[in-house]
């Protein structure tokens, strides 16, 4: 199952998923979080943060704008459990807030 799974929707919306929760841990304080990056960081699913750069609020908008498309693919259909296509879902609507640092406008 070489490169072809690197392409499939399941990965991409892995990967598009993992990237927006780096999103979250960078620019969010936990408590404030969406309830779906609790339930990953409680270990619900094995999906962890993406190293590297961490998008940005444009960026990430692009992240949940693939993400909703990886996972109306027949292999995200097909090869995402239950549990990571509601999650990943509520990662498609929920709004990216990033936390202005204190004294900022």
């Amino acid at each position: 199952m070489g490169g072809q799974d690197n392409n499939s929707g399941s990965q991409k919306a892995r990967d598009s998923f993992a990237s927006i929760l780096s999103y979250y841990e960078k620019h969010v304080p936990s408590d404030e979080a969406p309830e779906f990056v609790k339930r990953v960081s409680s270990g619900e699913i094995q999906i962890g943060v993406r190293k590297g750069d961490v998008p940005s609020a444009e960026q990430g908008a692009e992240l949940k704008a693939a993400l909703s498309e990886a996972l109306k693919t027949q292999d995200a259909i097909q090869n995402l459990s239950p549990t990571e296509k509601e999650l990943m879902t509520k990662a498609t609507e929920a709004s990216l807030r990033a936390r202005k640092p204190k004294g900022g406008r």
